[in-house]
């Protein structure tokens, strides 16, 4: 069993919360709502950014678990994680084939490759999610119906970013996210239920 088999609680909505509101003030919320799929860049938003090398001259990579458990969750409403990295790093591997993501390395051009995936999804840019953390990622961001990042993204990221997480990368700022997402899914749903 992985330590991040543990269905931890969600992140819990505070009134410091920026949920649903971009820079502009617009009101984002239902773009949040009809999220279907969420990439995101594998090298500092899932997985530090920080490489270890063992004594055997082994690749190490850290995440926190409760990112990953975020994605877990939010597999299960439906929406398809897609990870990408400009890196090849099995580690991106064996974490993407447990959780059931897609994965995306070697990406020199991420938006191409998300592009891809979109239309092979058969969905709107509108539909699409996404987390970055570097400067890599910015075409990505613009392009999709929602953006995030963390705390410790660079600042370009940070500026268009819809939503920016409390925490920092590979340290459960996607977790955050991902609850977010979640929660008001469920809320919604909740909201149908009673009025029926």
């Amino acid at each position: 069993m992985f330590p991040e088999d543990n269905e931890e609680s969600p992140a819990q909505l505070g009134d410091d919360t920026e949920i649903g509101t971009d820079h502009e003030g617009g009101d984002n919320l239902r773009r949040w709502k009809c999220l279907k799929l969420l990439a995101l860049n594998a090298d500092g938003v899932l997985f530090s950014p920080a490489a270890l090398q063992g004594p055997a001259g082994q690749h190490l990579r850290t995440y926190h678990s409760g990112d990953v458990v975020g994605v877990r969750r939010l597999r299960r409403t439906g929406v398809q994680v897609l990870l990408l990295s400009e890196e090849d790093d099995p580690v991106f591997n064996t974490v993407a084939d447990r959780e059931k993501c897609s994965l995306r390395q070697n990406c020199k051009d991420k938006l191409s490759e998300l592009d891809s995936y979109r239309l092979q999804l058969g969905l709107s840019w509108a539909e699409v999610g996404y987390v970055g953390h570097d400067a890599s990622d910015v075409e990505c961001m613009r392009r999709v119906g929602v953006s995030a990042c963390a705390d410790n993204s660079h600042n370009l990221v940070q500026r268009i970013a819809c939503f920016v997480s409390h925490y920092a990368g590979a340290n459960g700022a996607l977790r955050e996210f991902t609850d977010q997402v979640v929660e008001l899914n469920k809320m919604d749903t909740e909201v149908e239920v009673v009025m029926r």
